[in-house]
């Protein structure tokens, strides 16, 4: 039954056909209610936000330790293939369960919650992502790896002269 308003009176009648909206059946969603989901999703969301352009990170995040473990626990985490394993995985790890109060008080995540956040990413749409060092150096150090890897410098140009 279908609510509808008409001439200024409402009641409801009989849907002639079924709405869809382009929505995938119930079962194709994954559907984790679970705390840890949520957690993961929150985590995901966050990591997502302060990774894109303009890059956020917080001081912690561009250490070189701190990259190292990140890029180790996401090999760790790439055989994982579903959503559900992944949370199963994280409410087991004991470095998350130690230190599951000092986030929610607004503390930075640590590296292996920015691994199961990136493998969470990853696991929604299939695309695999950068190193963490990758994100971290952000678009400048990518364009200055991309000239020195051409070979090319500025030193070539002279002063007014432009080159093609």
């Amino acid at each position: 039954m279908t609510i509808v308003a008409r001439r200024g009176r409402i009641h409801a009648e009989a849907r002639p056909r079924r709405v869809s909206f382009g929505r995938p059946p119930a079962g194709a969603i994954d559907q984790g209610g679970s705390a840890d989901h949520r957690e993961l999703a929150r985590l995901a969301l966050d990591v997502a936000v302060r990774t894109a352009e303009p890059v956020d990170l917080p001081r912690r995040w561009t250490t070189w330790p701190f990259g190292q473990e990140v890029d180790r626990t996401r090999a760790q985490l790439g055989p994982i293939r579903s959503r559900s394993a992944l949370a199963a995985s994280y409410s087991r790890e004991a470095s998350i369960a130690v230190s599951r109060g000092a986030v929610e008080s607004g503390m930075a995540a640590g590296p292996v919650r920015v691994a199961y956040a990136i493998r969470w990413l990853e696991l929604g749409d299939g695309r695999a992502r950068r190193a963490w060092s990758a994100v971290t150096a952000g678009p400048v150090d990518l364009v200055a790896a991309a000239i020195a890897a051409t070979g090319r410098s500025g030193a070539d140009q002279r002063k007014g002269e432009i080159t093609t």
